[in-house]
Protein backbone atom coordinates (compact mmCIF):
# COMPACT_ATOMS: atom_id res chain seq x y z
CA UNK A 1 0.00 0.00 0.00
CA UNK A 2 1.81 3.26 -1.25
CA UNK A 3 1.42 6.29 1.16
CA UNK A 4 1.40 9.65 -0.49
CA UNK A 5 3.29 12.82 1.44
CA UNK A 6 1.27 16.23 2.41
CA UNK A 7 1.12 18.75 -0.01
CA UNK A 8 3.44 21.24 0.79
CA UNK A 9 2.35 25.14 0.07
CA UNK A 10 4.96 26.61 -2.46
CA UNK A 11 7.00 29.21 -0.76
CA UNK A 12 5.90 32.75 -1.27
CA UNK A 13 8.42 35.23 -2.90
CA UNK A 14 10.04 37.29 -0.35
CA UNK A 15 13.00 38.36 1.47
CA UNK A 16 15.29 35.19 3.50
CA UNK A 17 14.76 35.30 7.18
CA UNK A 18 16.46 33.25 9.81
CA UNK A 19 14.26 32.51 13.18
CA UNK A 20 15.45 32.36 16.82
CA UNK A 21 14.01 32.23 20.03
CA UNK A 22 16.22 33.30 22.95
CA UNK A 23 15.99 32.98 26.74
CA UNK A 24 13.96 36.36 26.82
CA UNK A 25 12.59 36.90 23.38
CA UNK A 26 12.81 36.44 20.45
CA UNK A 27 14.83 37.62 17.05
CA UNK A 28 14.28 37.75 12.91
CA UNK A 29 16.15 38.60 10.95
CA UNK A 30 14.80 39.26 7.32
CA UNK A 31 16.23 40.79 4.23
CA UNK A 32 17.40 44.43 5.70
CA UNK A 33 15.97 43.85 9.01
CA UNK A 34 16.10 42.63 12.23
CA UNK A 35 13.40 41.98 14.74
CA UNK A 36 13.76 41.19 18.45
CA UNK A 37 11.09 41.04 20.98
CA UNK A 38 12.21 41.33 24.49
CA UNK A 39 9.90 39.39 27.21
CA UNK A 40 10.62 39.41 31.17
CA UNK A 41 8.71 39.56 34.63
CA UNK A 42 7.07 42.41 35.83
CA UNK A 43 9.52 45.43 37.32
CA UNK A 44 11.01 44.38 41.05
CA UNK A 45 11.12 46.98 43.82
CA UNK A 46 14.65 48.29 42.90
CA UNK A 47 13.49 48.75 39.65
CA UNK A 48 10.15 50.14 40.50
CA UNK A 49 12.11 53.06 42.65
CA UNK A 50 14.68 53.55 39.75
CA UNK A 51 12.07 54.09 37.31
CA UNK A 52 9.62 56.38 39.29
CA UNK A 53 12.73 58.51 40.25
CA UNK A 54 13.50 58.56 36.27
CA UNK A 55 9.96 59.66 35.50
CA UNK A 56 9.38 62.85 37.37
CA UNK A 57 7.92 60.72 40.52
CA UNK A 58 4.89 59.30 38.43
CA UNK A 59 3.43 55.96 40.22
CA UNK A 60 4.60 53.26 38.31
CA UNK A 61 1.47 51.17 36.72
CA UNK A 62 0.22 48.29 38.68
CA UNK A 63 2.10 45.60 36.15
CA UNK A 64 4.25 47.56 34.50
CA UNK A 65 6.96 45.44 31.69
CA UNK A 66 10.18 47.68 32.01
CA UNK A 67 12.30 45.25 30.48
CA UNK A 68 9.88 44.15 27.64
CA UNK A 69 10.36 45.95 24.30
CA UNK A 70 10.33 45.58 20.48
CA UNK A 71 12.94 46.75 18.42
CA UNK A 72 13.31 47.05 14.48
CA UNK A 73 16.54 47.34 13.23
CA UNK A 74 17.20 48.51 8.95
CA UNK A 75 20.35 48.22 7.70
CA UNK A 76 21.07 51.32 7.31
CA UNK A 77 21.02 52.13 11.08
CA UNK A 78 17.53 53.06 11.26
CA UNK A 79 15.85 52.49 14.64
CA UNK A 80 12.21 51.60 15.79
CA UNK A 81 11.92 50.75 19.49
CA UNK A 82 8.54 50.10 21.59
CA UNK A 83 8.86 49.88 25.56
CA UNK A 84 7.12 50.54 29.08
CA UNK A 85 9.34 53.37 30.23
CA UNK A 86 9.38 55.56 27.18
CA UNK A 87 5.62 55.19 26.75
CA UNK A 88 4.97 56.42 30.26
CA UNK A 89 7.42 59.34 29.88
CA UNK A 90 4.35 60.82 27.89
CA UNK A 91 2.04 60.67 30.76
CA UNK A 92 1.13 64.19 32.08
CA UNK A 93 2.31 64.95 35.06
CA UNK A 94 3.28 67.86 37.50
CA UNK A 95 0.83 70.81 38.96
CA UNK A 96 -1.81 72.03 36.83
CA UNK A 97 -1.12 69.18 34.16
CA UNK A 98 -5.03 69.35 33.80
CA UNK A 99 -5.09 72.62 32.02
CA UNK A 100 -1.28 72.04 30.66
CA UNK A 101 -1.87 68.85 28.90
CA UNK A 102 -5.56 67.68 28.82
CA UNK A 103 -7.70 64.84 28.96
CA UNK A 104 -8.10 64.42 33.14
CA UNK A 105 -10.85 61.69 33.85
CA UNK A 106 -13.34 62.13 37.22
CA UNK A 107 -14.11 58.77 38.18
CA UNK A 108 -17.85 58.48 38.09
CA UNK A 109 -18.29 58.51 42.12
CA UNK A 110 -16.18 62.22 41.84
CA UNK A 111 -19.84 64.36 42.12
CA UNK A 112 -20.13 62.19 45.39
CA UNK A 113 -16.76 62.74 46.66
CA UNK A 114 -17.02 66.54 45.36
CA UNK A 115 -20.01 67.05 48.10
CA UNK A 116 -18.28 65.16 50.64
CA UNK A 117 -14.87 67.67 50.42
CA UNK A 118 -17.71 70.61 50.53
CA UNK A 119 -19.22 68.87 54.25
CA UNK A 120 -15.89 68.14 55.41
CA UNK A 121 -14.50 71.94 54.39
CA UNK A 122 -17.81 73.58 56.31
CA UNK A 123 -16.72 71.31 58.93
CA UNK A 124 -13.09 72.71 59.66
CA UNK A 125 -13.74 75.89 58.57
CA UNK A 126 -12.90 77.03 61.80
CA UNK A 127 -9.02 74.75 61.99
CA UNK A 128 -6.25 76.13 61.51
CA UNK A 129 -4.97 73.61 59.01
CA UNK A 130 -6.56 74.28 55.37
CA UNK A 131 -8.06 71.25 53.20
CA UNK A 132 -5.84 71.08 49.95
CA UNK A 133 -7.60 71.75 46.93
CA UNK A 134 -4.87 69.93 44.92
CA UNK A 135 -4.55 65.93 44.24
CA UNK A 136 -1.80 64.71 46.56
CA UNK A 137 0.15 63.07 43.20
CA UNK A 138 -0.74 65.17 40.50
CA UNK A 139 -0.70 63.13 36.78
CA UNK A 140 -2.68 61.35 35.01
CA UNK A 141 -3.90 58.47 37.33
CA UNK A 142 -5.32 56.90 33.82
CA UNK A 143 -2.02 56.70 31.78
CA UNK A 144 -3.36 57.86 28.48
CA UNK A 145 -0.11 58.27 27.04
CA UNK A 146 0.55 59.19 23.30
CA UNK A 147 3.31 57.78 23.02
CA UNK A 148 4.12 56.44 19.48
CA UNK A 149 7.24 54.59 19.81
CA UNK A 150 10.62 56.17 18.73
CA UNK A 151 13.63 56.41 16.48
CA UNK A 152 16.98 56.47 16.12
CA UNK A 153 19.67 56.52 13.52
CA UNK A 154 20.08 58.54 10.18
CA UNK A 155 16.40 58.70 9.56
CA UNK A 156 12.86 60.08 11.28
CA UNK A 157 8.99 60.59 10.62
CA UNK A 158 7.60 63.09 8.56
CA UNK A 159 3.51 64.19 8.19
CA UNK A 160 3.06 63.05 5.08
CA UNK A 161 -0.61 63.10 3.40
CA UNK A 162 1.22 60.91 0.03
CA UNK A 163 1.06 57.74 2.30
CA UNK A 164 -1.49 55.33 4.02
CA UNK A 165 -1.20 51.86 5.38
CA UNK A 166 -2.78 49.28 2.71
CA UNK A 167 -5.48 47.59 5.43
CA UNK A 168 -7.23 45.79 2.42
CA UNK A 169 -3.67 44.13 2.37
CA UNK A 170 -3.04 43.51 5.18
CA UNK A 171 -6.77 41.73 5.67
CA UNK A 172 -6.21 39.15 2.97
CA UNK A 173 -5.19 35.94 4.02
CA UNK A 174 -3.70 34.20 1.36
CA UNK A 175 -2.45 30.98 2.86
CA UNK A 176 1.46 31.32 0.90
CA UNK A 177 1.58 34.90 0.27
CA UNK A 178 0.27 36.34 3.70
CA UNK A 179 1.64 33.54 5.92
CA UNK A 180 2.82 34.76 8.85
CA UNK A 181 6.63 34.21 9.40
CA UNK A 182 6.83 35.86 12.34
CA UNK A 183 4.12 37.23 15.21
CA UNK A 184 4.51 38.58 18.80
CA UNK A 185 2.33 40.41 21.02
CA UNK A 186 4.91 42.41 24.22
CA UNK A 187 2.86 43.83 26.86
CA UNK A 188 4.10 47.03 28.32
CA UNK A 189 1.44 47.66 31.19
CA UNK A 190 -1.54 46.73 32.48
CA UNK A 191 -3.51 48.77 35.21
CA UNK A 192 -6.74 48.06 37.35
CA UNK A 193 -6.95 52.33 37.79
CA UNK A 194 -7.73 51.38 41.83
CA UNK A 195 -10.89 49.48 40.85
CA UNK A 196 -12.20 52.16 38.56
CA UNK A 197 -11.74 50.34 35.24
CA UNK A 198 -8.33 49.20 33.19
CA UNK A 199 -5.58 50.84 31.23
CA UNK A 200 -3.21 48.30 29.04
CA UNK A 201 -0.72 48.83 26.42
CA UNK A 202 0.27 45.83 24.08
CA UNK A 203 2.68 45.90 21.11
CA UNK A 204 2.05 43.79 18.59
CA UNK A 205 3.95 42.51 15.21
CA UNK A 206 3.41 40.28 12.37
CA UNK A 207 5.63 39.50 9.83
CA UNK A 208 4.93 38.48 6.34
CA UNK A 209 6.67 37.79 3.33
CA UNK A 210 6.07 40.74 1.56
CA UNK A 211 6.13 43.34 4.83
CA UNK A 212 6.02 43.93 8.29
CA UNK A 213 2.82 45.62 10.39
CA UNK A 214 2.60 47.00 13.90
CA UNK A 215 -0.58 47.67 15.84
CA UNK A 216 0.50 49.53 19.05
CA UNK A 217 -2.56 50.14 21.46
CA UNK A 218 -3.23 52.01 24.61
CA UNK A 219 -6.80 51.16 25.56
CA UNK A 220 -8.11 52.87 28.95
CA UNK A 221 -11.63 51.84 30.10
CA UNK A 222 -12.93 54.31 33.08
CA UNK A 223 -16.45 52.60 34.20
CA UNK A 224 -19.24 54.56 33.82
CA UNK A 225 -17.41 57.52 32.49
CA UNK A 226 -15.52 57.10 29.41
CA UNK A 227 -13.29 54.88 27.05
CA UNK A 228 -10.06 56.07 25.14
CA UNK A 229 -8.08 53.97 22.56
CA UNK A 230 -4.86 55.83 21.21
CA UNK A 231 -3.50 53.57 18.24
CA UNK A 232 -0.24 53.16 16.51
CA UNK A 233 0.13 51.25 13.20
CA UNK A 234 3.74 50.68 11.44
CA UNK A 235 3.73 49.52 8.06
CA UNK A 236 6.86 48.31 5.71
CA UNK A 237 6.48 46.79 2.59
CA UNK A 238 10.15 44.84 1.77
CA UNK A 239 12.13 46.43 -0.78
CA UNK A 240 10.37 49.78 -0.39
CA UNK A 241 12.01 52.40 1.40
CA UNK A 242 9.69 54.03 3.47
CA UNK A 243 7.96 53.16 6.98
CA UNK A 244 4.65 53.88 7.03
CA UNK A 245 3.08 55.22 10.62
CA UNK A 246 -0.41 56.12 11.70
CA UNK A 247 -1.60 57.41 14.73
CA UNK A 248 -4.70 57.70 15.58
CA UNK A 249 -6.82 58.65 18.85
CA UNK A 250 -10.67 57.47 19.92
CA UNK A 251 -13.25 58.82 23.06
CA UNK A 252 -16.21 58.54 24.21
CA UNK A 253 -18.35 58.43 27.04
CA UNK A 254 -19.11 55.39 28.39
CA UNK A 255 -22.74 55.06 27.94
CA UNK A 256 -22.35 55.84 24.38
CA UNK A 257 -20.43 52.67 24.01
CA UNK A 258 -22.46 51.13 26.57
CA UNK A 259 -25.47 51.38 23.01
CA UNK A 260 -23.73 49.31 20.89
CA UNK A 261 -24.04 46.22 23.44
CA UNK A 262 -26.32 43.31 21.70
CA UNK A 263 -27.46 42.27 25.25
CA UNK A 264 -27.72 45.25 27.47
CA UNK A 265 -27.02 43.06 30.21
CA UNK A 266 -24.13 41.63 29.08
CA UNK A 267 -21.02 44.06 30.00
CA UNK A 268 -18.31 41.78 29.59
CA UNK A 269 -17.78 42.95 25.44
CA UNK A 270 -17.03 46.90 27.36
CA UNK A 271 -13.36 44.71 28.69
CA UNK A 272 -12.76 43.56 25.11
CA UNK A 273 -10.67 46.80 23.08
CA UNK A 274 -11.93 44.97 19.47
CA UNK A 275 -15.41 45.54 20.31
CA UNK A 276 -14.89 49.56 22.01
CA UNK A 277 -12.54 49.88 18.92
CA UNK A 278 -15.65 49.15 16.09
CA UNK A 279 -17.78 50.55 18.75
CA UNK A 280 -15.72 54.22 18.37
CA UNK A 281 -15.76 54.07 15.11
CA UNK A 282 -18.80 53.89 14.49
CA UNK A 283 -19.21 56.74 16.87
CA UNK A 284 -16.78 58.84 14.65
CA UNK A 285 -18.40 58.13 11.76
CA UNK A 286 -22.12 59.30 13.19
CA UNK A 287 -20.25 62.33 14.75
CA UNK A 288 -18.49 63.34 11.55
CA UNK A 289 -14.92 62.53 13.40
CA UNK A 290 -13.95 62.28 16.87
CA UNK A 291 -14.98 63.72 19.64
CA UNK A 292 -13.77 64.31 23.04
CA UNK A 293 -15.62 63.17 25.99
CA UNK A 294 -17.33 65.98 27.87
CA UNK A 295 -16.82 63.86 31.41
CA UNK A 296 -13.27 65.58 31.88
CA UNK A 297 -11.40 68.75 33.25
CA UNK A 298 -9.46 70.93 31.73
CA UNK A 299 -8.30 71.01 28.37
CA UNK A 300 -9.42 67.98 25.83
CA UNK A 301 -7.07 64.70 25.62
CA UNK A 302 -4.59 65.58 23.28
CA UNK A 303 -4.85 62.14 21.69
CA UNK A 304 -7.62 62.82 19.76
CA UNK A 305 -7.15 62.84 16.07
CA UNK A 306 -4.72 61.28 13.99
CA UNK A 307 -2.03 61.69 11.45
CA UNK A 308 -0.07 59.75 8.76
CA UNK A 309 3.78 60.14 8.61
CA UNK A 310 6.33 58.39 6.72
CA UNK A 311 10.14 57.31 7.67
CA UNK A 312 12.41 57.57 4.39
CA UNK A 313 15.14 54.79 4.73
CA UNK A 314 18.72 56.17 3.45
CA UNK A 315 19.80 54.03 0.41
CA UNK A 316 22.48 51.33 1.47
CA UNK A 317 26.10 53.33 0.24
CA UNK A 318 28.04 50.82 -2.86
CA UNK A 319 31.64 51.16 -2.14
CA UNK A 320 33.29 53.20 -4.94
CA UNK A 321 35.82 52.27 -7.55
CA UNK A 322 38.43 54.14 -6.04
CA UNK A 323 37.65 52.21 -2.49
CA UNK A 324 37.30 48.75 -3.65
CA UNK A 325 40.89 49.76 -5.24
CA UNK A 326 42.23 50.51 -2.21
CA UNK A 327 40.81 47.61 -0.52
CA UNK A 328 42.27 44.76 -2.91
CA UNK A 329 45.98 46.81 -2.38
CA UNK A 330 45.57 46.52 1.52
CA UNK A 331 44.57 42.89 1.05
CA UNK A 332 47.38 42.36 -1.47
CA UNK A 333 49.95 43.83 1.48
CA UNK A 334 48.87 41.45 3.52
CA UNK A 335 49.57 38.13 1.37
CA UNK A 336 45.76 36.97 1.65
CA UNK A 337 46.13 35.75 -2.28
CA UNK A 338 43.95 38.13 -3.69
CA UNK A 339 43.69 37.50 -7.87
Amino acid sequence: MSTTAPAKLPAAPGPAYTLKEERHGTRLRIGEWEVASAKRPILNGREIDAAEKSLAGLPLPEMTFGNNSLTLTHASGATLHFDALQSLKAVAVGDGWEERVGGAVLVSMADKWSGHRESAASATALSDVPLSTKPVRPHDWTFSTCYPGHTSGPSSFAESDAHDIPMQLLARQDPVLDRILFYDDVVLFEDELHDNGESTSHVRIRVMPHSFFILARVFVRVDHVLFRIFDVRVYHAFGSRDVVRQTSGLEADYDAVKRYLEKPDDLSPLTDANFVYQALGKLAARNGGPTSSPRITGKPWPGVGGKVEVLRLPERAEPTEAASEAAREELEKLNLGWK
